[in-house]
């Protein structure tokens, strides 16, 4: 959506005092909204699942994989 107002300027007229464009403008905002909904659509569908396979994969902490020597007592002097 950046691309079209620099390919077809004549599509985008500056119409506002600084002689920026409102098309423009929303092009630039619409694009950035779809950009993040579809980061979170792949955030959502692929890495969340992902990432809860990864962990759901790991072996319990009760099963003993990684048992940790017995705790000795500390004497204060």
């Amino acid at each position: 959506m950046e691309v079209l107002p620099k390919v077809f300027p004549s599509w985008f007229p500056p119409t506002g005092a600084d002689q920026s464009s409102t098309r423009a403008l929303w092009l630039a905002l619409m694009g950035a909204v779809q950009i993040t909904l579809g980061l979170g659509f792949i955030i959502r569908a692929h890495v969340v699942p992902g990432v809860y396979r990864i962990f759901s994969s790991a072996p319990a902490a009760g099963a003993g994989a990684l048992a940790l020597p017995h705790a000795r007592g500390v004497t204060v002097r």
